[in-house]
Parts: structure tokens; C-alpha cells; sequence
């Protein structure tokens, strides 16, 4: 083999090799910010999202409405993907039966998700009962240091006016 095609085919080698080691090193740090996610929601989620929502379910429950807490953890296929989150339910007063005989997706809710691709988290409400209609939707996508004990009450209170003031 000539010289100057050893020294091209070294030349695209290399480049190669240094690609697929930065494409390496991105894959793992994905990876490492990912997990970091999700152990910080996973904390967050126990120590200010569902203590929150049990408070708020109490103050509903002394007003003659119900609740439920539902906690999610959800593997995928894809590697280092991992669906976390949070939902309350409300069952208002005027809904009917316990809330134990309904399927949940017919009662208004509100659900803390994270999403590790694009390393965020997302708030969904529904407002939708069975009786009344209602609307579903995305409330917004935050970071993590946005999710504070403040910023969920207020999700919260304003889930509960939306269900409430119908």
C-alpha cells in the first residue's frame, strides 16, 4: 500500500476515533444528568410534592371531598430513560360516587412528571370529571430548582380553584 494512502486512511481513523470518543463522553454525561434528575425529583417528590398535596387533600377532606396520591415510576426500553411522577387526584363532592368505584382518569388532576431527555420537569393538569366535562393539558416545563414548595402549592390551589369554581 502506497504511503499517502496509509496516511489517509490514518487521517479519517483517527478522526473517527476522536468522534466516537466525543460522542462517548456526551452519552455519559447525558447519562450522569439524567440520574442526577432523577434521584433529585425522587427527593423532591417525597420531601415537598407529596407532603404538599397530602395537606391540601386534608383541608378538601374537612369540606366533604376526596383525594388520591399516585405515584409512578416507569422504566423504558431506551437506556437511562426513566418516566417519574407524582399525580393528585381530586374527587369533588358533587362527583357522585367513592372515589374508590371510578376509573381516575375521569377526575380532575394534577401530575409532577420528570422528562430525563429533555432533563425537566412537567406539571399536566386535567380538570375533567364526569358530570361536568373540563379541560387536559400541560401547565409548563421547569427545572428542577424551579420546583419549589411555593411554586407547587400555588399549581396546586389553582388546580383545586379550576375544578372547584365550575
Amino acid at each position: 500500500m502506497k504511503e499517502e494512502t496509509k496516511n489517509r486512511l490514518a487521517n479519517v481513523l483517527n478522526r473517527y476515533d476522536e468522534e466516537q470518543s466525543g460522542a462517548k463522553k456526551q452519552a455519559q454525561e447525558t447519562k450522569t444528568e439524567q440520574e442526577e434528575l432523577f434521584q433529585s425529583f425522587g427527593q423532591l417528590r417525597t420531601e415537598v410534592i407529596r407532603p404538599i398535596m397530602e395537606d391540601i387533600g386534608t383541608v378538601l377532606q374537612t369540606r366533604g371531598h376526596d383525594y388520591k396520591i399516585v405515584e409512578e415510576d416507569v422504566s423504558t426500553d431506551a437506556p437511562g430513560k426513566q418516566d417519574v411522577m407524582i399525580s393528585m387526584y381530586i374527587f369533588p363532592s358533587r362527583a357522585g360516587a367513592p372515589s374508590t368505584t371510578r376509573e381516575l382518569l375521569h377526575f380532575p388532576r394534577i401530575s409532577f412528571r420528570s422528562d430525563p431527555y429533555w432533563r425537566r420537569i412537567i406539571v399536566q393538569t386535567s380538570n375533567v370529571t364526569l358530570t361536568y366535562g373540563g379541560l387536559s393539558g400541560g401547565r409548563g416545563e421547569y427545572s428542577i430548582s424551579q420546583v419549589t414548595a411555593e411554586f407547587v402549592e400555588k399549581e396546586l390551589v389553582q388546580i383545586v380553584e379550576g375544578i372547584l369554581n365550575k
